[in-house]
Formats: C-alpha cells, structure tokens, sequence
C-alpha cells in the first residue's frame, strides 16, 4: 500500500541521569522497521503513551510536541521524494531521506528518460502531443551524441559547458540543424536540466552557464499588393482552395495545423452580430480568446458551405498535408509573380506585418491573437516593424502640428 505507519515511542530504557528518557520516531512500511532519534527528552510521567504527545501546557512542552507533528510531516515529504528518485520503498530508505543521506548516482540518461516520462503523463492535460513528439525527437538525438561521445554513463553534473559546446557542433554539423533549430533543441536539453534539479536529482543546475542565443532572422511577409495579387487569380480547383486557405491564414493568424483541423463548432457568432473562432491551442493546449473574424475570412468560410468536406467532416476547408500545401503555394506564388519564398508560416507572418500592425492593431492584442504566452516574444519578432510605424505615426503628428507652425 506504500502507506507508513508512523508512532512515537518514549526508549524508558535509555534513560539519563536526570530521569528523561528520548523519543524516536518509529516508522514501519511495507514489512520493514526504522526508528528515528527526534533528539526530544521526557519524563515518562509527562509522556501520553497512547497520543504520542507530551504532557502539559507549558512552552517547553508545547515546543517539543510541535517538533514531533513536523518530523510526522517530513516522513510524508521523505515518502514523495524516494517515490520521485524510484528508490526501493521501505522504511530504511525513509529514515535516510530525512536524514538527507539518501543518495544515488543517477546517469544523465537515466533522468532524462524520467523527464520524458513525465511529459507523457502531462500530455492532453497541459501538454500537447506535438511538443511531446518534437522532445522525443531531441531525446532520440541527444542519446546519439552521447552514444558518438562514449559518454552513455555521464553522470548529470559531469554535463558541463564544453559537453554543450560539442552538443551544438553535433546538431549542426551531423544533424545538418541551422542555428535556431540548434537553439531551440539545446533549449530543451536546458528544460531537462533544470527539472532535474528541481526534483533533486542533482546539487546544482548545470544548465544556467551555457549561453547560446538565437539569430534574428528576417521576417518573410506579403505586402497588401502582393495579396491582392494572390486574391485576383483565376485558378483551378486545385489550387483555390489552397490560395483561399492561405489567405484565411493571413487574415486570422492562424497557423497551418490549427486551420488544418478547424470544424464548424469552432465558429461562434458574437453579440455583435459578426464571427469568431473558439478554439485550444494545439502547441500549448490551452484555450485562446476568442478570436473576430474579419470580413474577407468570413466570406472564404462561406464558399466552401456546399463542399463535400464541409458536409462528412464538418471542417472549415478541405485542406491536404503541409508538405503538399507549400508545394501548392510555390505554383500560386510563381502565377501572382511574387519572388519570395512563400510558405504557410508565411501567412501568420502576414497577419502580422500587414494586416494588423500596419492597420493600428496595438502589440497586446496582437500577442493575443497569435497566441503567444508572453507580450516580449511578440515585441522580439516585431520590433523593427513596430519602429516603422513609430515613424509613420510621428510623420502624422509632424504634419498635424505645422498649422501651429510661427
């Protein structure tokens, strides 16, 4: 049952010269005994055999009796703790984990399975499967570079800055990642570190003295021409439902798999008389606020009312897998004469760039919008565009003030 059954027992037989005798916590779990000193004395006259306690008001008493309901506590926090590190669970090993000598030398390996573990038992709760996945990925990776290292067996806090330092020349080197993919898996190795550490299994988190920081990429956005560019094509069927998938994209905000699988229960009709969309995030499965939808979203949702998807599936729009798509979208591109490289990430980028920033849309409710846990993720990937509108919005002023010009 991994219940212990915990009592104190007043040792009249060791008693010193002053006639107190000690206290030990007794504890007995699955077949096995342990008895612990607490260093508390009594009179066995003061001692109430059958409450564990000792007798009496005074502040001595009531100090003592305090310490003996802390050390029942700790027999209960000692229990989690060897439930965590998955030592035997028996009485012995109680007694040392309050006694803080319950040590085991676990492998980097060894905990990092336990992390992804841990992470399965969240997923669905508050943990999604495709940041499960990407975790396995790096996981799988990771035990491939220890494996090329020889160093199966390094304990955790042998893993030091130059273990990370050939860590990222073998994700960019063998594994082909570009620095940003490297950043982002080395992150994760980070996140394990310090949960180990969190759950003791180690003294110190080895994680905090490697610094790598991602390069900032240029972001990849359609102008307001280029989209009306896209809008204006004549296309096959083919490639509409592509064209107008992306733009729902541009005009939502939404990424690729949160599009993918959007149904009609997803739709909501406001007090206002307009359309949003109510849904979970699938990177962080939580839910987002909803979402209004703008006019031009609105109409491509209704274009495809009489589609065969839309009736067996109920999804919003019959879209094939990502890989295809993009390939789908590098035609459409080709078509509207547009020379940048156009992906579905593209869109979201959009969203964005032009349609929301460029049209007042202050940074906080964007953040919002594109689902980002924090305001300075959002501030980070658009600064430079939020300065360009510091300069048009001063150009207005500029102009507004020269009537009271001298």
């Amino acid at each position: 049952m991994n219940i212990p059954s915990i009592s104190f027992i007043l040792q009249e037989k060791k008693a010193k010269n002053d006639g107190t005798a000690p206290i030990y916590l007794r504890i007995t779990l699955n077949g096995t005994r342990a008895e612990i000193t607490t260093k508390i004395y009594s009179l066995p006259a003061n001692w109430d055999k059958k409450r564990g306690l000792i007798k009496g008001k005074d502040p001595l008493s009531i100090r003592h009796n305090q310490q003996l309901q802390r050390l029942h506590l700790q027999v209960f926090e000692a229990l989690d703790q060897i439930k965590i590190q998955r030592f035997d669970i028996n009485a012995n090993n109680l007694k040392l984990a309050m006694q803080g000598k319950l040590v085991k030398a676990h492998t980097l390996l060894e905990v990092y399975k336990l992390f992804i573990e841990q992470l399965e038992n969240r997923t669905g709760s508050d943990y999604s499967e495709s940041s499960l996945e990407t975790n396995k990925i790096t996981y799988d990776q990771f035990v491939e570079f220890l494996t090329t290292e020889g160093k199966l067996s390094i304990k955790i806090e042998d893993f030091n800055n130059q273990q990370f330092i050939r860590l990222e020349h073998f994700f960019k080197k063998t594994k082909g990642n570009q620095h940003n993919t490297t950043c982002k898996k080395i992150e994760r190795v980070k996140a394990m570190l310090r949960w180990a550490y969190e759950m003791d299994y180690c003294d110190k988190d080895v994680s905090k003295k490697f610094k790598i920081k991602k390069q900032k990429k240029e972001i990849i956005f359609l102008t307001q021409e280029e989209i009306n560019r896209i809008k204006a094509l004549k296309l096959v069927p083919r490639l509409e439902v592509i064209r107008d998938s992306f733009l729902f994209m541009c005009h939502t905000g939404l990424p690729f798999n949160e599009i993918e699988r959007l149904k009609e229960e997803n739709l909501s009709k406001n007090i206002s008389g307009g359309y949003g969309i109510i849904m979970t995030r699938q990177k962080t499965s939580k839910n987002i606020p909803e979402i209004p939808l703008l006019p031009i979203a609105i109409e491509l949702i209704a274009k495809y009312e009489t589609h065969p998807k839309r009736i067996i599936e109920k999804k919003l729009f019959p879209i094939p897998s990502n890989q295809n798509f993009n390939g789908y979208l590098k035609e459409i591109a080709t078509l509207a004469k547009i020379e940048k490289q156009i992906t579905t990430h593209t869109a979201r980028k959009t969203f964005a760039s032009t349609i929301a920033l460029r049209n007042g849309m202050s940074m906080e409710v964007l953040s919002r919008a594109l689902g980002h846990s924090n305001i300075k993720i959002t501030q980070e990937s658009y600064a430079e565009l939020q300065n360009d509108r510091i300069q048009e919005e001063f150009k207005k002023v500029s102009i507004n003030l020269k009537q009271y010009a001298l």
